[in-house]
């Protein structure tokens, strides 16, 4: 019946320029939004960031198996110290030797230097610079190779090399730091700008300078905002692949049909419900347990996502190298969630039949719309009145930024890195940073310049973060208080949009970002999620797999961890 009813979709036709090459030569990637930007340093959507790495290479890269970053236009990446790697501010990169720009001219350390100035530096601002600022106190060239000097150690350094680096012989006669490509991108990688119709539709072709096999001379990537019309297109032969593009009860139902290929495994994502912490009845941890307690989130993974999620613990995911630690389990159980909100002082209304109510946002998506239903009704069972607020993207993003929510849905669909915790929950991270009086005990703090309550750190890593964190809390503070003077912002971001504080997990954080090696940073992450898991300033709820929809005779496309399309240039037809 559904596939019969996506049938009776109506559209029109295109009136558009046909598409080079025979149709053997092609791969049509289907995609829901079209990307609003080429450049590499100003992709921040999903869309853009996803083509942008098919047209333009990096010093490293994040498509791997594991999530590790790897080298990509970079030869190598070694510390300049004689300390070695911890506590190193001094970091040289040997480029390829191999690596072309699309119009035959060898990629140099001077389009790397090009590159970072200009995000750092130019006039029109790069969601990248206030990270790079922070972090960069200088580049510079010497011998060939790329400097990078450090304003202090960070671990995530090299996945910052993952930016698409651009062409300062193409770019610095339109402008200097400021040119742009206007239609004219050239990238280093697999793929060069054939040409592009409106939003419609882009066209890649092979580069021939590429230092890897590519297989498809062209890659079609074409924008269809309606599912059915999806579904259509992969039915009917004009597209070849959907990655993330079809909620799981249309994968199920063109799965059972056999006429596609469907693919899934585990993404480096995850799916969570986050709480404002300002509102007193969500400032008690007793309320947000009962909250995690009442959703039947096992009943959601199974019957919604037919299998291609799982339930989340923390927010890493499994297949993290970060994931692990002993942390708290917060499984489906109504009759405690009761309890806890009685004790709570949360009794239910006679007349109304509950205790108190409240707004969950989600986006307008039919699947989240339904995915939010599900758990306002669970909720609902345990006395809370969930009443449920679908918002456009843009709408809804706005308002999660500024901290104006009660509840809301929201993906991570990226985490590449266990800092992504940082960004989420790090208390000078949240949307304001004075004092909210009017609000609750979470509101009372003044976060501009101190973590609050941070001399009172304590835990199992209480006597190294008194000997190493407060004095790094001390030299921030001072940097933040002159900056201040200056009218220069002082937030490190707005992540933490549930404004929690934490002074133990603000100091393992912190610390975790500033050690390189894995095996000694794993115990401040796994410390760290074992608060996160009893205190739930969010609730993670699943994290759900990667999903390729492929037509009958494509082969060699595989997935990752992230969902971008990097393995599109192993893909070849069989009959």
């Amino acid at each position: 019946m559904l596939i019969a009813g996506l049938a009776g979709t109506q559209f029109g036709c295109l009136r558009e320029p046909p598409s080079p090459g025979e149709r053997e030569e092609r791969v049509v990637i289907l995609i829901e939004s079209a990307p609003r930007e080429l450049d590499p340093r100003y992709a921040s959507d999903a869309s853009s960031t996803k083509l942008t790495r098919l047209i333009h290479c990096s010093l490293f890269h994040v498509e791997t198996e594991d999530v590790r970053p790897v080298p990509e236009a970079a030869q190598s990446l070694e510390p300049a110290c004689a300390e070695g790697v911890e506590g190193c501010r001094h970091w040289v990169v040997t480029l390829r030797p191999d690596i072309y720009w699309h119009d035959g001219v060898r990629v140099t350390a001077a389009d790397v230097l090009f590159t970072f100035r200009s995000i750092i530096g130019a006039r029109r601002a790069s969601p990248f610079r206030g990270e790079l600022q922070r972090r960069i106190e200088r580049i510079w060239e010497e011998d060939g190779k790329v400097h990078f000097q450090l304003q202090t150690p960070y671990a995530t350094f090299p996945v910052d090399l993952a930016i698409g680096l651009v062409p300062e012989h193409v770019l610095a006669p339109r402008g200097g730091l400021d040119g742009e490509f206007g239609d004219n991108v050239v990238g280093c990688g697999p793929y060069s700008l054939h040409s592009r119709y409106r939003d419609q539709k882009i066209i890649l072709e092979r580069s021939e300078f590429h230092f890897e096999k590519v297989e498809p001379r062209y890659v079609e990537v074409r924008t269809l905002p309606d599912e059915a019309t999806r579904v259509l297109s992969i039915m009917g032969g004009s597209g070849d692949i959907l990655v993330n593009a079809l909620s799981p009860p249309v994968v199920r139902t063109l799965e059972e049909k056999g006429n596609v290929q469907v693919l899934h495994r585990p993404a480096a994502c995850t799916t969570y419900l986050a709480f404002n912490l300002l509102d007193d009845r969500l400032a008690d941890r007793r309320v947000r347990k009962a909250m995690a307690l009442g959703i039947d989130r096992n009943s959601i993974v199974r019957e919604q996502f037919r299998g291609m999620a799982v339930v989340a613990d923390s927010i890493i995911p499994p297949l993290h190298w970060a994931a692990g630690g002993e942390l708290e389990r917060h499984s489906y159980d109504p009759d405690e969630a009761r309890r806890l909100l009685d004790a709570a002082g949360l009794p239910v209304d006679p007349e109304t039949g509950f205790r108190y109510s409240l707004t969950l946002k989600v986006t307008t998506d039919f699947f989240r719309k339904n995915i939010g239903a599900l758990i306002a009704y669970r909720l609902g069972e345990i006395g809370v009145k969930v009443e449920l607020l679908p918002l456009e993207l843009s709408t809804f993003l706005a308002d999660v930024r500024q901290g104006n929510f009660e509840l809301y849905i929201l993906q991570l669909p990226q985490i590449i890195d266990p800092d992504i915790l940082r960004w989420l929950l790090y208390s000078q991270a949240a949307p304001v940073l004075t004092p909210q009086p009017d609000k609750s005990s979470f509101g009372t703090f003044d976060r501009r310049f101190f973590p609050p309550r941070f001399e009172e750190v304590a835990g199992p890593f209480g006597e190294e973060c008194q000997r190493r964190w407060i004095p790094l809390v001390q030299e921030q503070a001072a940097e933040n208080i002159l900056r201040d003077a200056f009218g220069l912002p002082v937030s490190i971001g707005n992540g933490n949009r549930s404004f929690y504080a934490n002074p133990e997990l603000d100091c393992l954080l912190d610390l975790g970002s500033l050690t390189m090696t894995e095996s000694a940073r794993m115990p401040y992450y796994e410390r760290a999620q074992a608060i996160i898991s009893h205190d739930l300033p969010i609730l993670p709820l699943w994290h759900e797999d990667n999903v390729a929809v492929l037509r009958t005779g494509i082969r060699g496309y595989h997935l990752l961890p992230l969902n971008r399309y990097g393995p599109v240039t192993a893909v070849v037809r069989t009959p």
